[in-house]
């Protein structure tokens, strides 16, 4: 892996003929999106039935904050690769609480996805360029589920982490603003995750389906985005 990261950022800076002048940079994205995790919000439901009292879900996998950054070159006017890390997170809760004691559930999920980046400019001006965009990624989820349960001065709690790695794809548009060398950006994407089998970090047992134990779960993080970009460049 770092052998393919140092050849790729060896590549992003070899002089290219035909590139305008400004022809490398970084852009930074920040933004939210959906996310599917249809087989989370399935465990959940399931954690939560197993409750001695009548709980409730009080968050179910939210639209979740989302941070890329992205080392680019320009390869000719209208085409650039680079490549980039993305961070995601999101998750669930569920619980009940009485004047005897509570009962919490939380699980967290973060992606760390890293990979190779390709754009295409189809209309550009002196102000305004829009561009589509693709990426090719390496995904590779944590989930953590914990419990804590109190019952008048007792207090307990149960833990279990879990990670998977699956490839990914995105696919979509950017419309930039660009202010001298800089430029200020809108964009909106498509993520595509193989998924991948969810195993103990330490163990490596599979996490399980309760209710059919030859199936194994796992994460999901396809669904749409929307983020806003700030692009510096490079000063050499």
């Amino acid at each position: 892996m770092k052998k393919s990261i140092l050849i790729i950022s060896l590549f992003l800076f070899l002089p290219v003929q035909n590139s305008p002048g400004q022809d490398a940079g970084i852009k930074l994205y920040l933004g939210a999106g959906s996310v599917r995790m249809e087989e989370m919000k399935y465990l959940q439901e399931f954690i939560l039935s197993t409750y001695p009292v009548e709980g409730k879900i009080t968050s179910s996998f939210p639209p979740f904050s989302a941070f890329s950054v992205l080392v680019f070159k320009q390869l000719f006017e209208q085409i650039r690769i680079g490549g980039g890390y993305s961070f995601s997170t999101t998750g669930g809760k569920s619980s009940y609480s009485d004047y005897s004691g509570s009962l919490i559930t939380e699980m967290a999920a973060t992606s760390h996805r890293l990979g190779a980046y390709l754009s295409y400019s189809v209309w550009g001006g002196e102000l305004l360029d829009l561009s589509l965009y693709g990426k090719a990624e390496a995904c590779m989820s944590d989930l953590f589920i914990q419990s804590n349960y109190t019952i008048a001065s007792y207090t307990n709690s149960l833990q279990n982490k879990y990670r998977a790695i699956s490839p990914a794809g995105t696919v979509g548009a950017e419309l930039s603003f660009r202010i001298k060398s800089y430029a200020l950006g809108l964009s909106a994407a498509y993520l595509v995750d193989l998924t991948g089998e969810l195993k103990e970090k330490e163990e490596g047992n599979p996490l399980l389906d309760p209710n059919d134990f030859e199936r194994t779960l796992h994460s999901d993080w396809t669904g749409w985005q929307l983020q806003v970009s700030v692009q510096i460049p490079f000063r050499f």
